[in-house]
């Protein structure tokens, strides 16, 4: 096929099949043929998260022993720290960081990437960027085609935010039945919440999590039968997002928000992706007959902060907000980005950075990242 071949309506078919293969993982190589099929080239799909049980290197088109050399080439992988701090679904390339000619002259260029046939230019994003968890997805173009364009480009950015998701959506139920039977049980044994919502956001399955939020009326409510918020804005953003999901919706795009609480609590994060029907029908009985569906993902931030927080503390002796600090700016962007998001001004986070990198030792932003990621 090729980018320049490939419909809406395929684009869209091949996003509700990466939401389908985050919640069956037996789906994942098919999903990238198709990825490599639409980008005409040759799809590289990494996520190593040894806290939840996740270790892939998928490569359905890539010499599975070139896949296995990769591996070995880790330690010496002078492109693995260049984009390390990106922020997931942020498309970079080689250029981005280094000369073509700094790059040819590595041995890594010369002893695996010129044997397997690439262009210099590939397509990458980071998937996942999360302390002691790394994702990675690139699309290599082979050397003997044309490089990408700029609709190949367009074409894996959007797929790129749904992959993003969909990584997200994986960490958090990868170890469930999902599928048949099982799957009521194991939903209701996730610390998260989880919603299975139709086009009006009416709810039709609630697990043991989102439940209890929904009872304690702090932030996700039900509002004549609808999921909403006790903020009214956010109520409306949410049966947005999940609106957005209906087969009548010409995108099916979903998104991600905040749900504010109470002052003082941190908001709970939400993630809200299309589901297909076949799949609800066959998960949950009750879902038999949906024309459409929503599934939303339910986070509470604070448990896994305040542990993440008092890590930081102890090994560095970092201040509470110095901590708070370090771990909001692995999440890429920069400084100015990170005191953006933590409504910090400029100069406190310029002071921040400095103290951190006396008590780590480290003396570049990119430095600090790889610190925190690795331990």
């Amino acid at each position: 096929m090729g980018t320049d071949d490939i419909s809406n309506d395929s684009v869209f078919d091949l996003i509700g099949a990466i939401y389908e293969a985050a919640l069956d993982g037996s789906r994942w190589e098919s999903v990238l043929t198709r990825i490599d099929e639409a980008m005409g080239g040759r799809i590289l799909f990494g996520v190593y998260d040894p806290a939840n049980g996740l270790s892939s290197l998928v490569s359905p088109r890539i010499d599975p022993d070139r896949v296995q050399e990769l591996l070995g080439w880790a330690p010496r992988n002078p492109l693995l720290p260049l984009g390390i701090g990106r922020t997931p679904g942020e498309v970079f390339t080689i250029g981005d960081f280094i000369t073509r000619d700094e790059f040819t002259a590595t041995d890594y260029y010369n002893e695996w990437w010129q044997p397997a046939g690439f262009d210099t230019e590939p397509l990458t994003t980071n998937l996942l960027v999360d302390h002691n968890a790394t994702g990675i997805l690139t699309s290599h173009r082979p050397s003997n085609l044309p490089s990408y364009d700029d609709n190949a480009r367009r074409l894996f950015a959007t797929l790129a935010q749904h992959l993003v998701r969909a990584v997200a959506i994986q960490r958090r139920t990868h170890q469930l039945d999902v599928t048949g039977r099982a799957a009521l049980a194991g939903l209701d044994g996730l610390d998260h919440g989880f919603v299975l919502a139709d086009a009006e956001a009416r709810p039709i399955f609630v697990n043991r999590r989102a439940r209890e939020w929904l009872d304690a009326a702090e932030s996700i409510v039900l509002e004549a039968g609808a999921l909403s918020a006790i903020n009214s804005e956010d109520g409306r953003s949410l049966q947005s997002l999940i609106g957005s999901c209906s087969i009548d919706h010409p995108d099916r795009i979903g998104g991600e928000m905040s749900l504010r609480r109470h002052p003082g609590r941190m908001p709970l994060h939400v993630q809200v992706t299309p589901v297909g029907t076949d799949w609800a029908e066959s998960s949950v009985p009750l879902a038999s007959g949906w024309r459409s569906s929503a599934m939303v993902l339910i986070t509470d931030p604070e448990p896994d902060a305040r542990s993440r927080l008092d890590a930081l503390r102890t090994r560095y002796g970092l201040t509470r907000a110095e901590a708070a600090f370090a771990l909001e700016i692995v999440k890429g962007g920069g400084r100015k980005a990170t005191a953006e998001r933590l409504g910090i001004t400029d100069g406190t986070a310029r002071s921040h950075l400095s103290k951190i990198f006396d008590k780590t030792g480290v003396n570049r932003q990119a430095e600090l990242v790889r610190l925190l990621l690795h331990r």
